[in-house]
């Protein structure tokens, strides 16, 4: 067996200094060289288009268009493209917001035009979560009647 310069000893051989190194490296390979690591920003991205991915916009445009429901001065109900860009930016802005808000683990959000884009932020100001819904009617009440 050829002895390559530069590995590592395997971690059961060598002093306990080693086997420490050794683990601290690989560690450091699996989480940031290879692809399971993500930046910020690409797990934000991640994240929303996997909810663009999943959200039924088809079940979103048939309630608007059995409703008559149209957006600004434009006399049409919105296409599933026009909702999915919309929707986006909705995720984006409650991001956003998310990221400069003061108070930590709670939920920011962006809400038009009946899509309501969630974003949940840890104390790290890292997005944790984010979440899109297609509100009809809703109602909340903190018992102070």
């Amino acid at each position: 067996m050829v002895k390559q310069e530069g590995l590592l000893p395997h971690p059961s051989k060598g002093k306990p200094t080693e086997r420490w190194v050794f683990f601290i490296v690989r560690f450091f390979y699996n989480c940031v060289m290879s692809k399971r690591y993500k930046s910020p920003y690409e797990a934000e991205s991640t994240m929303i288009e996997d909810v663009i991915e999943n959200f039924d916009f088809y079940k979103c445009w048939t309630v608007m268009t059995l409703l008559k429901w149209t957006w600004g001065l434009n006399s049409e109900t919105p296409n599933i493209d026009k909702l999915k860009s919309s929707a986006e930016n909705r995720l984006r802005d409650a991001i956003d917001l998310a990221k400069k808000g003061e108070s930590h683990n709670m939920t920011y959000y962006v809400s038009s035009g009946g899509l309501k884009a969630n974003a949940w932020r840890n104390r790290f100001r890292q997005i944790e979560a984010v979440s899109l819904e297609f509100v009809l009617t809703d109602w909340q009440s903190d018992g102070d009647c």
